[in-house]
Parts: C-alpha cells; structure tokens; sequence
C-alpha cells in the first residue's frame, strides 16, 4: 500500500474493486447470453467474416491505438513508455462478445485483463501522486479482472504480478489480494455463477505415486510439445496474417471465412466460442472432459487449437486462456485413456500444466488449479507443471518488451 493517507488508498481499492466486479458480472451474462443466442441461432456462424470486417474497420480507423491491449498493458507497467486508456475497458469487452456471437473460438482472460487494468489506470489518475502508484494500482485491475471473472481471487494475485513480470512475494502481493476476493465476491453478488469443476482426488501411497509418476513425466512431455504447438503456430499465423492482409478488416474477415471453412470441415459447433457450455446433449465441453465416463476423441485437442489460432491470428478479441483449457483437458482425457490412467486427474492436471506452460505464469497456475480442482492435486500439479516448463521453452503467448515483432504485430488480446 502507498504511504500515507491509508484509508484513502483503502477506499479507492474498495471502489475500484467493486466497478471491476460489476463490470467482470456484466461481461459473463454478456457472454452467456451471446454464446446461448448462438446456439439458438446457428446461421450467426456465417456473419463471422463481416463481424470481423467491422471490428477491423473500428481498430483501424478508431482504435488503433487500443487493438494491442495487453501490449499498452505490458508497455505501460514495465517501460513507462505508455498510459492505458480507459476506453480499452468498453472496446475490448464489446468485441468479444462479438466474437463470441458469431462463433469465434476465443476465450475471455485477455477481456478480463485488459478491463481490469484500463479501469484501474482510470482510478490511477484520480487517486494516484506518482508513476509507481499507478503501476500497482494497474496490477491490482489485472488481479480483480482474472480473479472475478474465473471466480479464483488468489490466482488472480498471483498472475497479475507474474504477468507484468514482478516478483511474486512482494509488497504488491497484498493490494493485488485484496483487490481480487472484493471484485470476485462483487461479481458473485451480481448473482453470476461460474462454471462448477469437480473435485479431484488424489491418494496415492508412496508405491502407487511410483506406478503413476513415469505418466505424468510422458503427460508433461507431451503437454510441452502441445505448447510449443501452440505458441509457435500463434506467433507464425499472426506474422502471416499481417504479410498478406495488411488491412485490419480484410485480414479479419479473411480468419473468419477461415472458421467457416474448418467448422463446415470438421461438422460440429463444438470447436467454436468458449467450448463451456453445451449446445447439446452429445457436445464435447470442457468439464465434460473431466468426467472419467467421457472419452474425448483423439484430435478434439487439435482441432480446437487450430479453431483458436485461426480465429486469434485474424484480429478477433477474446484471449487464449479458456482455449487453453479446452485444449489441455481434451489432451489429457485421451492420454488417460491410452495410458490407463485416471481420466479426471490427467484431464485436470494437463488443462492447467497447458495454460502454465503457455503463459510462463507457473505458481498462479498452481494455484488456479487448487482453486478450481481442489487442493488434493496440488503435488502431482506441480511435478507435471514444472516438468512442461522446463520442456516447453521460453516463448509465451503474451508480449515481451524485446518481442522482435515489434508492437504493431501484437493486435491480439
């Protein structure tokens, strides 16, 4: 906390807490209901590529400035080189649900960080004497936006202070805290419910951790491999897209006859939007893949992470983070199923290890895990996560400052 005048600080944590949350409760009805008016609209799949034509029109035209959001972020935080406009807040939220309308495969972390802070930066300048103030105050936006929206406030901590590249124990930890359970419980008091996980239990004996470790080393290796997929296929498209379509609205509506081609490809909605809800009793779902009676078909976990790449690569807002999850969890189920080992706990553990292996946020994935999955599967978590750290490189979904495509290729959340 700033020296001096606690209380102020504390009531413009508290106020600034509780217009994240409500803005967190805003954005998952929002999402719900465009994902659920999807489902009952399924000809909304072929507007996608005019969708995407109008949000690369606005971008360029209008917001151009806005279209890197975790860009100004990172910009921002670590080289003072930047302010974080207010107005990323509403943009960013609007497109993706525009995305998320149409059938973009996107997730909603990148929406709930850039929102988080760009209100935060607001409060900034009404409450905030110096730079470093601002800094913090922006970190703990990042906390409040990722706890209430994936409903795990300690997470939410502790990735935003990996995310900007601080030092986890740290005297920002605190605020970051605070900031994310009073955003999260405003959200919850909105009435917003986030999606149930089961809770997963792992008991082994020493003999059986023995029987089960050489697995989760082949889960890890695998999950690396996947990550490396993942982000070297994200950083190729988005370099690509931008060679050959320059123009915003033209390389968006480009990815979005590309979604169309590969749903009209592969016959099935599954692989659009978030991938949380069901559309129908048969649909693959993201906790569904944590249920020992579901058997994810094999290539379930690439065809979405084609579907997100083509959609992200494009210009179309959302994040990667849920993605991610769909994509781990699908992979996991289906090596359970090879390996002849638990479906929830390789599910489980591959969904987070994936997420920390993409974004190089280890210990809030950890933790996220816990939050989400229980605390029983803490250990073998963080033998698998550590394992496809290692193994998975130093590359990262999320902007670097020395990234050598400069800022202007970072038009993604």
């Amino acid at each position: 906390m700033p020296p001096g005048k606690p209380l102020k600080w504390i009531v413009c944590l508290a106020v600034m807490a509780a217009v994240i949350g409500s803005s967190a409760a805003l954005f998952l009805w929002a999402l719900d209901t465009a994902t659920r008016q999807r489902f009952a609209l399924p000809w909304l799949i072929y507007l996608l590529p005019l969708a995407g034509a109008a949000m690369g029109f606005y971008y360029r035209h209008h917001g151009n400035h806005l279209s890197s959001g975790n860009h100004v972020i990172l910009g921002s935080v670590r080289k003072e080189e930047t302010e974080v406009p207010f107005a990323l807040a509403p943009s960013i939220l609007v497109a993706t649900i525009v995305t998320h309308l149409f059938g973009g495969s996107a997730g909603r972390e990148g929406t709930a960080v850039q929102m988080g802070a760009a209100i935060a930066a607001g409060f900034g300048k009404f409450f905030a004497g110096s730079r470093e103030t601002v800094k913090l105050l922006v970190c703990c936006g990042i906390a409040g936006g990722f706890g209430a929206v994936f409903g795990t406030p300690f997470a939410g901590a502790v990735f935003a202070l990996e995310f900007v590249g601080n030092r986890v124990v740290s005297r920002k930890l605190i605020p970051c805290l605070l900031t994310a359970l009073a955003a999260d419980f405003i959200c919850l008091a909105w009435g917003i419910h986030h999606a149930h996980y089961p809770v997963i239990h792992f008991g082994h004996s020493p003999t059986g951790w023995l029987m089960i470790a050489w697995k989760l080393m082949l889960l890890a290796a695998v999950i690396a491999l996947v990550c490396r997929m993942f982000v070297s296929g994200d950083h190729f498209t988005v370099r690509k897209f931008r060679e050959w379509f320059p123009h915003e609205a033209v390389r968006a509506g480009v990815g979005g006859v590309l979604v169309i081609a590969l749903f009209l490809m592969v016959g099935t909605t599954d692989y659009l939007g978030l991938g949380t809800l069901a559309e129908h009793g048969g649909s693959l779902t993201l906790t569904g893949f944590l249920s020992p009676e579901t058997h994810a078909p094999a290539t379930a976990w690439l065809w979405k992470l084609v579907f997100t790449v083509a959609t992200l690569s494009a210009g179309f807002k959302g994040g990667e983070v849920t993605p991610l999850f769909f994509i781990g969890a699908a992979l996991g189920n289906s090596l359970a199923w090879w390996l002849d080992a638990p479906v929830d706990l390789f599910a489980g553990i591959s969904m987070i290890a994936l997420f920390a292996a993409a974004t190089r946020t280890p210990v809030a994935s950890v933790i996220m895990g816990m939050e989400l999955l229980g605390w029983q599967i803490g250990i073998p978590l963080t033998f698998c996560t550590l394992i496809a750290l290692k193994l998975s490189g130093t590359n990262s979904i999320y902007p670097k400052s020395e990234d050598p495509r400069g800022k202007s290729a970072l038009s993604y959340p």
